[in-house]
């Protein structure tokens, strides 16, 4: 892995935080659908609901975006966010819906052509906000076939090096679950941080980097396990964690963009995936750009969406 190098004359070049959002879906906006309450103050609180045409915002844009790729099947996460990451649409490619970690096929589709090592390669400054442990690393390599997530790929395509507990220690990581619960269930001793201080800890990256890319997986996790309790606290952390980001950045010049891989956590009546359209946020006062993601109708317009935020 190379080191982390900021880019160069970063204060005059636009930015992107790109939120991966792991399983979330856009269906009726009701109690039952705890989805529906996400980023309701960046959306002038209609939140994240069923749409059947781009809904647009003083300050952000939703747009709903096809996830079953033209393929039978519930959408799965390697193919859905191999097809997020790559703009090839995978689950066409292989013929079929793939869950959990990308098979050999993909995985060098991913290799090739990570969103983040194409940007790289066009001289846009790229970097991962999520910390890593050294054990999973350790554990994914030791296993037979692959275990690596097609984040995690899409990151060591690019060359970029990973945050560890020394960027966390220097206030320039969060982890997975953003204010620390589950790695402190795991023995690490990392003090419990606020959504919101969580998200203060994007500023001074996206100051280095002009691409800036997050995962957030436990929507997915606690949706498969129809836990109502737990996914209430995942829309209350992200949408601290988002607020939080929104204050720091010059709208006119950074963007967040959300974006998901399938439907899951908006309906918690069989603990699946769904067929629903996932939810394309772009979170933004940059008139073309938004034009521009207007456009966007699936997941497979995402990366070429995100290579030409920068031009336009």
């Amino acid at each position: 892995m190379v080191e982390i190098v900021p880019s160069l004359d970063n204060t005059e070049k636009k930015k992107l935080f790109l939120l991966f959002i792991d399983g979330i879906g856009l269906a009726e906006k009701s109690d039952d659908n705890p989805v529906s309450r996400l980023f309701l103050k960046e959306t002038d609180g209609f939140g994240l609901q069923s749409v059947q045409d781009v809904q647009h915002f003083s300050t952000a844009q939703l747009t709903p975006l096809d996830a079953t790729l033209n393929t039978k099947g519930e959408p799965q996460s390697a193919t859905g966010q191999t097809t997020i990451f790559t703009g090839v649409n995978a689950a066409e490619y292989l013929g079929y819906h793939l869950p959990a970690f990308p098979n050999g096929e993909l995985v060098e589709i991913i290799l090739e052509k990570s969103i983040m090592k194409e940007l790289n390669n066009k001289g846009i400054s790229v970097t991962s906000a999520n910390m890593y442990s050294e054990k999973f690393f350790k554990d994914r390599r030791e296993a037979i076939k692959n275990r690596f997530p097609v984040s995690t790929l899409t990151i060591e395509a690019s060359g970029s090096k990973f945050r560890m507990l020394n960027e966390y220690n220097e206030g320039k990581a969060v982890f997975a679950d953003i204010t620390n619960e589950l790695i402190r269930q795991r023995g690490y001793d990392i003090e419990i941080i606020t959504p919101e201080d969580a998200g203060k800890r994007i500023r001074p990256i996206l100051d280095d980097f002009q691409f800036v890319f997050f995962e957030y997986f436990m929507t997915d996790y606690y949706g498969h396990k129809k836990q109502r309790p737990e996914l209430d606290n995942c829309v209350s952390i992200l949408n601290g964690f988002v607020s939080s980001i929104v204050a720091d950045l010059d709208l006119k010049n950074e963007a967040v963009l959300v974006i998901s891989d399938h439907g899951n956590a908006e309906d918690l009546t069989n603990g699946g995936h769904t067929y629903n359209p996932v939810p394309g946020l772009l979170i933004s006062k940059d008139s073309l750009a938004l034009k521009a993601f207007s456009k966007c109708t699936s997941l497979t317009d995402i990366y070429n969406f995100i290579l030409d935020y920068y031009s336009v």
